[in-house]
């Protein structure tokens, strides 16, 4: 397909606190061969530190006929950042990117472009992520039983083969392996839509900060809308670091992971099928299982003791307040989120 027939892209990378890795970024987003229509940059730093990248990489954009833009967040998380950008975006689709993710080839954007021009029903579609976490040490046995645990026992997140679903309980499975292109229930954060899902959809505002849970809420509504539509595929490939730079503190990751799956369990998963709460708190009992577990296998109890203790705190946070989840009221944790 020629480049000018391809779909024009609109890439949205909100940040926080991260200058030196969204100048990164934008270095690899300025060498694609399939340059983007335009980069918008949501800021939803407090002191809106991306402003002088933004400011140092513009003219280099504007040479490869891309248009920089920088817009002030508003400090109300990711999910806000997002939906902002989408307001601003003129591409016929949008793409999402985490201001901690590299694009290590020069076609990311062409395949993707490509791919939604030749499969029209696809509204959404995400490359293979992958992180610069993973341990490359872990042998196949070790993956093959923590996996066997974590599905069969647990009800908790796991990996399987060119798999990206959703269990009963609202953890995911996610690919171990990606060699095919893949239909999808959910896509991770850093993926792409065309631009006519938004007059229908939008990312929820209730969750703040870096919003746990918030690509699943907003991918797995498309698809039950639409199903079939959303796809992952292998031969585009996206790196995610995971900084650690403008992260919570364990205590508060713990408290928001937890809230956030009550509230995203009762909003999009539950259905009022006895099958899906028994399986929720399956998950939940697995997750402290697994917190357990920590006691034993790792070589620091001290802060395995804390994270379980701060996850039974998390549980009695969200089952005192399990009627505000219900009537998807996060005001009495959001208003305590610094």
């Amino acid at each position: 397909m020629m480049l000018d027939r391809l779909p024009k892209i609109s890439v949205v990378v909100p940040t926080r606190n991260r200058p030196k890795e969204l100048a990164e970024l934008l270095q690899t987003i300025l060498h694609q061969d399939y340059p983007p229509l335009e980069v918008i940059i949501v800021d939803d730093s407090p002191k809106y530190s991306a402003k002088s990248v933004a400011g140092l990489y513009s003219q280099n954009f504007k040479s490869v006929g891309c248009n920089l833009k920088y817009i002030s967040g508003s400090v109300a998380g990711l999910p806000a950042a997002r939906n902002l950008g989408v307001q601003i975006a003129k591409g016929d689709v949008i793409l999402f990117l985490d201001d901690d993710t590299l694009l290590p080839d020069k076609n990311v954007l062409k395949i993707m472009a490509e791919f939604l021009g030749k499969n029209i029903n696809v509204l959404g579609v995400q490359p293979l992520i992958i992180s610069q976490t993973d341990s490359i040490t872990r042998n196949r046995l070790t993956n093959k039983l923590e996996n066997a645990i974590y599905n069969k026992a647990l009800m908790l997140t796991y990996h399987r083969d060119n798999t990206l679903a959703i269990r009963r309980s609202g953890a995911s499975i996610y690919p171990n392996g990606l060699s095919k292109i893949t239909k999808a229930q959910r896509l991770s954060g850093c993926c792409c839509y065309r631009r006519e899902i938004f007059k229908q959809f939008k990312f929820d505002t209730n969750l703040k900060r870096w919003g746990f849970m918030e690509d699943l809420d907003f991918s797995y509504r498309v698809y039950k809308k639409f199903p079939k539509s959303l796809c992952v595929i292998p031969y585009a490939k996206i790196v995610h670091s995971h900084t650690a730079e403008g992260r919570l503190a364990t205590k508060m990751t713990i408290y928001m992971s937890t809230i956030y799956w009550f509230y995203i369990f009762f909003k999009d998963i539950f259905e009022r099928s006895i099958l899906n709460l028994v399986a929720f708190i399956w998950a939940l009992m697995g997750n402290l299982i697994a917190s357990t577990g920590g006691l034993i296998l790792k070589r620091k109890p001290r802060r395995e003791w804390w994270t379980l203790i701060w996850l039974l705190n998390a549980y009695i946070i969200a089952f005192k307040n399990l009627r505000n989840i219900l009537k998807r009221n996060l005001e009495f944790f959001n208003k305590n989120f610094g």
